[in-house]
């Protein structure tokens, strides 16, 4: 989020301060209507859009959610308002191609770069860990913690140097402890157990916060100040390497090269091979 942010951390302070449950989600800030709108809305988007967006996307169309996006749409950015009048102020997002039926919204994407400009990118503070970062595209780096907020289903992609793109996990969840980044009620859908735990079930650190499971330091410092979800420490990391250095001229993203064969990836020859992307889509 970029002007909404300071609305949505206000929000969720004024959650704590008063004693209600301080976790997105479970208090339930909106509803979701059967036909995928915000609750009094339309599924063709919030409030004033358009009349027709349902069937054809314009200027000042605005979506609920993703899969509110007209099925001949093609994948691309889209204005979301999941909470209607509620306190989050609309987004940029971008929406994939229709897949299982619905569209995906894309929470994050690290993309590979020989210029260092994707380790950087990732070295998010915690005051920052709920503001959007880069522009909504595939092709390029992108957080959108937003989509966070509202998620219900994930799943995580990754694409190797060849182009060659696997789906290596599928989990649910309840919403986000937006505190410490904790998921809510995180259940694993399919994909490696260790990979879903260390990546989703367990902890989020950033260079000034640690909440992963390492029990001797914080992830985030041990690998170069890159804030992402950690277990003790990862499966593959948004911005660096697990070999020496692991700076690697700030390439970005890596996957641990056993998993990376797994699923069906080429690898560098390396214990933990370079990809070209690594992506994080949710729906709800």
């Amino acid at each position: 989020m970029t002007s909404g942010s300071a609305t949505w951390v206000w929000a969720a302070a004024c959650l704590m301060a008063c004693g209600c449950t301080a976790v997105a989600g479970l208090d339930k800030p909106f509803h979701l209507m059967d036909g995928g709108g915000a609750g009094g809305e339309s599924s063709g988007g919030g409030g004033g859009a358009p009349v027709g967006c349902e069937d054809e996307v314009s200027d000042g169309c605005v979506y609920a959610r993703c899969g509110a996006v007209p099925a001949s749409a093609p994948g691309g950015v889209y204005t979301l308002d999941p909470d209607g009048s509620g306190p989050q102020e609309q987004f940029q997002a971008y929406c994939g191609e229709a897949a299982d039926g619905d569209r995906w919204a894309l929470v994050y994407n690290s993309v590979g770069a020989a210029d260092g400009a994707t380790l950087a990118f990732w070295k998010i503070l915690y005051a920052d860990r709920l503001s959007a970062k880069g522009e909504p595209s595939i092709d390029g780096n992108h957080y959108q913690p937003s989509l966070y907020v509202v998620g219900r289903e994930y799943r995580d992609e990754l694409e190797d140097i060849a182009g060659t793109v696997a789906e290596v996990m599928r989990a649910t969840a309840e919403g986000i402890d937006t505190a410490d980044m904790h998921f809510l009620t995180p259940i694993r859908v399919s994909g490696e157990e260790e990979l879903f735990t260390w990546q989703f079930a367990t902890g989020w650190s950033s260079p000034d916060f640690d909440a992963d499971t390492k029990g001797d330091g914080n992830c985030a410092s041990s690998y170069v100040g890159v804030t992402q979800h950690y277990g003790h420490c990862f499966v593959y990391n948004l911005g660096a390497d697990d070999d020496a250095p692991i700076e690697d001229d700030g390439w970005g993203p890596h996957v641990r090269t056993l998993s990376a064969t797994s699923f069906g990836l080429s690898d560098d020859g390396s214990p933990y091979t370079r990809v070209k992307r690594i992506s994080r889509w949710t729906r709800w």
